[in-house]
């Protein structure tokens, strides 16, 4: 083993450097602390469903016919959905999001601080944003359309092939 001084030393080395490495990933995606404000907010017909702690909060409204969540995870959401539509918004780390739709089914998701997701098309639509830290992403009418701006993140109205990607410095959206 003379001859593989070097190569023992570096592995020595290098396997404790590994596992620090990786606990310290773990440790940046996992959440932050257990103080952490987790709410949820499922709506009941004709009830808004509003809950606040602290900087978090989550709202939720629907008709008799629809289906709507929101949650947050210290951050804020929204969702609201009626004429059988589908909304559903989740919120974290400082992000805003907020779905609303009337007989469609939409999504929003924010996840980082300051980053914001909104999604409220024409009825009937099936469209999803997700915006990641500094995002902001807007799914729109047809005639408002989607924008994907600052940092990363996504947008889609799949009812009228509209689409936008952002990287946080260069933007690409669909002309449909």
């Amino acid at each position: 083993m003379a001859g593989f001084g070097g190569y023992w030393r570096y592995r020595s080395t290098a396997l404790p450097t590994g596992c620090v490495l990786a606990g310290a990933a773990v440790a940046l995606v996992s959440p932050s602390h257990a103080s952490a404000a987790e709410l949820s907010c499922t709506a009941r017909p004709g009830v808004d469903t509003v809950v606040v702690d602290g900087t978090a909060a989550c709202g939720s409204t629907v008709d008799e016919f629809s289906r709507a969540l929101a949650h947050a995870l210290d951050a804020v959401s929204f969702a609201r959905a009626d004429a059988g539509g589908s909304a559903l918004s989740v919120a974290r780390s400082g992000g805003v999001a907020a779905a609303e739709t009337t007989a469609g089914t939409v999504g929003a998701v924010s996840i980082g601080g300051d980053s914001v997701s909104i999604v409220s098309p024409d009825p009937g639509a099936l469209a999803f944003a997700l915006s990641l830290t500094r995002g902001q992403t807007f799914v729109g009418t047809v005639a408002e359309g989607v924008s994907c701006q600052a940092g990363a993140g996504f947008a889609v109205n799949l009812s009228t092939g509209q689409i936008c990607v952002s990287d946080g410095s260069t933007t690409w959206t669909s002309m449909p």
